[in-house]
């Protein structure tokens, strides 16, 4: 028998009437591309996570790139970040022409904040510290070395989404953070999606710009920019799940103890086999 990990099938049933209904509100509007519906997930962002600023984008990876791009991290920069993640936290550093550095993992499958001053180099620019599947890094410690030596900090908090340290949600410590809203995200979309969070609002002001080819108004180009607006469907998707996203994060939760008690019959199972072999 084959079980998913995440049942989007199974999902969509349980949510169909509600999906449907946002739906066909936006859809009836007749405009798909930056409406209320997307500031209104981003202001729901901002209160939920207590950031001044939020922005939404096209996937967790853009808003990678373009927190470092905002950051102005450029070319022969060096950044330093976890070699446990999805390849997007390395492949958004190689993307705008900054170099990657590891640093190895502690118990916790996160960044280990006590080996990060060994790799800072003189080329050093930022810190991309990745919360590994919601257990938020050791926040105090690289917030402390990032001042030492004048370091930015991005947070990848794709998989931060609902979690806390010490109070303060995952994504609110750093200069900029970035968020995914995959579908295997606890926070999840119809589709690809992101958003970055930020106290800055020059930084706020620059992606704000960037994500909409620079555009100004409907007509003025004030800078060279990029398609990677967060889409009303996927906002509006996106606004109705937030007020579902503590009961998600318990029933994952359930799923880990659940996967946790069976581990252990089957470990002492397994050791009463090779016993009973060995008689």
């Amino acid at each position: 028998m084959k079980v998913e990990i995440i049942d989007l099938k199974k999902r969509f049933k349980i949510e169909k009437v509600q999906i449907l209904k946002h739906i066909k509100k936006v859809l009836n509007k007749g405009n798909l591309i930056l409406t209320s519906e997307v500031s209104d997930f981003e202001n729901s962002i901002c209160k939920y996570t207590g950031s001044k600023y939020c922005l939404g984008l096209n996937s967790g990876t853009d808003a990678l790139m373009m927190s470092l791009w905002s950051l102005g991290i450029k070319k022969g920069d060096e950044v330093i970040t976890s070699p446990v993640s999805f390849i997007a936290s390395v492949s958004s550093i190689i993307h705008i022409g900054a170099k990657p550095v590891f640093v190895d993992i502690g118990y916790d499958l996160n960044m280990n904040a006590d080996l990060i001053e060994k790799a800072i180099t003189k080329k050093t620019k930022a810190i991309m510290p990745v919360h590994w599947t919601g257990r938020i890094c050791d926040m105090d410690k690289i917030c402390k070395i990032a001042k030492k030596y004048n370091l930015k900090i991005i947070e990848d908090s794709a998989q931060g989404m609902g979690s806390y340290f010490k109070k303060k949600h995952a994504g609110t410590f750093s200069d900029i953070a970035a968020f995914s809203a995959h579908p295997l995200k606890n926070l999840n979309g119809l589709g690809d999606g992101g958003f970055v969070l930020t106290n800055k609002k020059f930084l706020y002001d620059k992606i704000k710009l960037f994500r909409n080819h620079g555009l100004k108004g409907r007509d003025n180009v004030e800078t060279i920019g990029v398609n990677s607006r967060l889409d009303s469907l996927n906002a509006e998707v996106l606004s109705f799940r937030l007020k579902k996203l503590k009961s998600v994060i318990n029933q994952r939760q359930k799923n880990i103890n659940l996967y946790r008690k069976l581990i252990k019959k089957l470990k002492l199972l397994m050791k009463l086999i090779i016993k009973k072999m060995q008689m």
